[in-house]
């Protein structure tokens, strides 16, 4: 048996933080500490035309996760178009 993810198109600006988006649409992204990047329940991965990983992600995260591509939702920047879903550890 298959698993099949939707993925719904959603129009930000540029320079908007993808934080905002995930309050405002509903995702399966969970926000647990309101975008302080310390609970780590928004975890993702983000291809496409985003910020660069923050000095707190690499910390959080380690050199293996961001190289996967693996970002904290509350971290990401929308700087383009992008593609953002739900990590899956």
């Amino acid at each position: 048996m298959g698993k099949v993810t939707f993925v719904n198109e959603v129009k930000v600006k540029n320079g908007e933080p993808l934080m905002k988006f995930l309050k405002d649409e509903k995702t399966n992204i969970k926000i647990g500490c309101k975008g302080k990047g310390k609970c780590l329940k928004c975890l993702c991965t983000a291809e496409g035309q985003v910020s660069e990983p923050s000095k707190r992600e690499i910390k959080l995260l380690g050199d293996k996760k961001i190289k996967e591509g693996v970002r904290l939702a509350c971290e990401v920047i929308v700087q383009g178009d992008a593609t953002i879903k739900r990590y899956k550890k």
